[in-house]
């Protein structure tokens, strides 16, 4: 599923139930809010501007052709990405499939990813609540 460019120029302020859903998601709160300092609003803008990043797409994508390469670079981006965000949500999973794939095989790498799509999407929806109101 490929989504919209997002204009990150025009970023929310971070509000309480955004805050809070990202939470129940599974973000490390402390930790993320650590990283930027305290900021929560400079937290909302990267959270936003995780909609423009493709590397789930191209998991996805990579998986899908069996192109073990491309799909660790995937996974291995959005393993950062979710390293920085504190997405802990699904960042186990995330770590999983990056050794799977960093050791050439394919094995086991429809389950884990089976595991990371519903958690990556919930996100997705989460975000996209916020972005548009």
């Amino acid at each position: 599923m490929y989504h919209s460019r997002v204009n990150t120029h025009n970023w929310r302020h971070m509000d309480a139930g955004f805050k809070a859903e990202l939470i129940e998601w599974g973000v490390d709160w402390n930790e993320i809010l650590d990283r930027f300092m305290g900021n929560e609003d400079l937290i909302a803008k990267f959270m936003f501007k995780f909609l423009n990043d493709q590397s789930m797409n191209d998991l996805t994508r990579y998986l899908a052709e069996g192109n073990v390469s491309e799909a660790f670079k995937a996974v291995h981006t959005l393993k950062g990405v979710g390293a920085n965000l504190g997405l802990k949500g699904f960042l186990t999973e995330v770590c999983d499939l990056t050794e799977i794939l960093r050791a050439g095989s394919m094995e086991g790498s429809k389950e884990k990813y089976d595991l990371i799509k519903p958690k990556y999407d919930a996100l997705i929806a989460i975000l996209t609540k916020y972005q548009a109101a």
